[in-house]
């Protein structure tokens, strides 16, 4: 699945080199102290000092955004290996949650216990499971879902869709897609506070701490850039075949035809 446009990988530097870099910093000097003991931490104020402290910060800043890009693969269950008995699970899960939503449909069961299968089948996916995580399931679930109302295939028309439309809704893509970014960062510091709470343990404590905020944000996150993208098509998907007033499977499908030029 497709990305929107994406700038700015400066800024997420800077942003590496932030608070959360400046802490880092002091905590590392922290540890580094003899014994550990914040009281007994004596840097001397010297050129040398200073140069090695100025050089963590920056290789520190350099690391976050790698490491973020790492936590992203992980969290969309993009994993090299060790995916299948996972999203197997899953599916399995999934699958029992929609049989017995479908059968309380059949039965005409109350509303009430309709809409608690529905929302249990849902609090597991949007759609059959693909991947081993719920993030990876809800972000891959919107291609899905478009292919199954629109007969569209999201990767082909998504390039299209972008450039029609309307910059709000363009500049609310970018914004869900930066608060993405913010909650990988955040959990990609567990990483540097993890290797120096080896020195000094309380630092596990707060690498514990950004890796869970980083995560629950990034549920969020996923859920809302997902919500958003699925109502750019929703409203706007229809535009593309010369602004038609609506698009039914097969109208979509001829539409992807002719966006792949036969390809």
């Amino acid at each position: 699945m497709t990305d929107d446009e994406d700038g700015g990988r400066p800024d997420r530097w800077r942003q590496a080199l932030g608070p959360l870099g400046a802490v880092w910093v002091a905590a590392a000097a922290v540890a580094g102290a003899p014994g550990h003991d914040p009281r007994r931490l004596g840097l001397a104020p010297d050129v040398t000092a200073g140069v090695a402290l100025a050089l963590a910060w920056v290789a520190v800043g350099l690391l976050v955004p790698l490491l973020a890009t790492g936590v992203s693969a992980v969290w969309l269950g993009r994993w090299p290996m060790g995916a299948g008995p996972l999203t197997g699970w899953r599916s399995r899960r999934w699958l029992r949650a929609h049989e017995l939503a479908e059968r309380l449909a059949e039965e005409r069961a109350p509303v009430e216990d309709q809409a608690r299968a529905r929302r249990r089948r849902a609090a597991i996916a949007l759609a059959p499971p693909r991947r081993p995580t719920w993030m990876g399931d809800r972000w891959a679930a919107v291609e899905q879902r478009v292919g199954a109302a629109y007969g569209l295939d999201l990767v082909t028309v998504w390039p299209r869709l972008w450039l029609v439309l309307p910059e709000p809704e363009r500049a609310e893509v970018r914004a869900a897609k930066a608060g993405w970014e913010r909650s990988t960062r955040l959990a990609a510091w567990a990483v540097p506070f993890a290797a120096l709470g080896l020195a000094w343990w309380p630092l596990l404590g707060i690498a514990v701490v950004l890796a869970l905020a980083g995560w629950a944000r990034g549920r969020s996150a996923v859920a809302y850039r997902a919500d958003l993208l699925e109502a750019a098509f929703d409203l706007h998907a229809a535009a593309l075949p010369d602004r038609l007033t609506g698009l039914d499977p097969d109208a979509g499908r001829r539409l992807t035809a002719n966006l792949r030029k036969g390809v």
